[in-house]
Parts: C-alpha cells; structure tokens; sequence
C-alpha cells in the first residue's frame, strides 16, 4: 500500500474524502478540498482509527472543534482543521513507511521524544512547521541517518 493509500486510507478513504490516492498527490486537488473542508466524519473516523490515543489526537483537533463541526450545517472542518487533519494522517502514514511495522510507528508517534522537546511528534502535526519537523526526521529515519 502507498503511502497516498494509507493517509486516505486513514481518512476513511473514499467514503468521505471525494479524492483518489493518486490525486492527494495532486496539489491543487488537495486545495480544493481542503477549500471545501473535510467532513466532520473523516476526522472522526481518523480520531478512532489513526492509532493515536484521542488525548493526543485532540492536542491536533480538539474534540470540542470536532463536536462544534459536527453541529453544523455543512457537517465540514474549517480550512486550518482541514489541513490539521490532513497532516496528522501524512505523518502517520510516512511513519508506518519509515518503520515499516504500524505498531513500531505508533510507539515513536505516540510517546515524548527528546528530539521534539519531549513532545509526542504526532502532537506536533497542530502546525506545518511542526509538521515538516516530523517528516524531516522520519526521512533521515528512513536513509539512515542521526536523528
């Protein structure tokens, strides 16, 4: 499975995200629907099947965002919690390639780690920037080099 796969896949795939594994790839795709924003579902499906335990996942997207999201009209995320979302699944999915085992994955995202300041990396996916940290250290994870 490609990572494109699994980070839909951890969406809850095409039954609530309109998008392809092939089109996640696809920049201006992903733009439009993250424009559009995420159904509520698909975080909620990624909230209870991502792995991360929901008090870490809920530093990402808080619960309270999700119940509030919920209640609307459009049943969508806004923009930011969209793209919160979306990275969340990215460095999961990178992490599970890099360690090549869900469970090992898991452990180093869901644990502090003094490379993050002693924080869990998947927490660090509120932020791009936390974000490309992350993914910056699973592809040195991935080439062998120090992390």
């Amino acid at each position: 499975i490609s990572r494109s796969e699994r980070t839909l896949a951890l969406l809850g795939g095409g039954r609530f995200v309109q998008l392809s594994a092939r089109e996640l790839g696809n920049p201006a795709k992903v733009r439009s629907v993250i424009r559009e924003g995420l159904p509520v579902a698909s975080a909620q499906y990624a909230r209870e099947h991502s792995g991360v335990p929901n008090r870490l996942f809920d530093q990402v997207v808080p619960r309270t965002t999700l119940i509030s999201a919920s209640k609307s009209k459009s049943k969508r995320l806004s923009k930011p919690v969209s793209e919160a979302v979306l990275r969340a699944a990215r460095i999961i999915a990178l992490a599970e390639e890099a360690f090549g085992d869900r469970e090992r994955a898991m452990h180093w995202l869901n644990n502090p780690n003094p490379v993050f300041e002693d924080e869990a990396p998947i927490t660090l996916a509120d932020t791009e920037s936390g974000t490309e940290w992350v993914e910056q250290v699973l592809g040195r994870i991935m080439y062998g080099i120090d992390a």
